[in-house]
């Protein structure tokens, strides 16, 4: 009898987490296509070697984020970027670079980039701007980049 309660309530919790997962997958009155923190990236030739990203390599220098940066784009296209201390470690000043992009990618190919804004030297910058969502959008993944045609330095993670 035991056995059966415990396979009575993993079925229960199962369907409370689709039920609370359902929402955002089918459309909602607050529908987000990506809610993310960011991720530094790592350089293709450090141990462990770090990773392209559909065909964007890594920087040349290891990245790290602040746990406080945050990615969300919603299915209309809405994007709200804040990134708190993007740096290399080690680095006066942290950040080398004056201006960061950011660069939806759906479906494993660029979808939309955002205009260039101002990235301190603490490796601070704020996005807010609207992004051409294609639909489907599969897998989608934002890439922060010193320019639209450049390495990642950071990602959606």
């Amino acid at each position: 009898m035991r056995k059966r309660n415990g396979y009575v309530a993993l079925i229960a919790g199962a369907a409370v987490a689709a039920l609370a997962v359902a929402p955002g997958a089918i459309g909602s009155d607050k529908p987000d296509l990506l809610r993310s923190g960011v991720a530094g990236s790592t350089p293709l030739t450090a141990t462990p070697a770090g990773v392209a990203v559909f065909g964007v390599n890594p920087g040349g220098a290891p990245w790290v984020a602040n746990r406080h940066s945050t990615i969300r784009v919603k299915r209309n296209g809405d994007t709200r970027i804040k990134v708190r201390g993007l740096v290399i470690p080690g680095r006066v000043p942290g950040n080398p670079l004056p201006t960061l992009v950011a660069g939806l990618f759906c479906n494993g190919v660029v979808a939309d980039t955002t205009d260039p804004v101002a990235f301190s030297p603490e490796g601070d910058a704020s996005i807010r701007q609207k992004l051409d969502v294609p639909k489907p959008c599969v897998a989608p993944v934002v890439l922060l980049r010193v320019n639209a045609a450049g390495p990642y330095i950071g990602a959606s993670g």
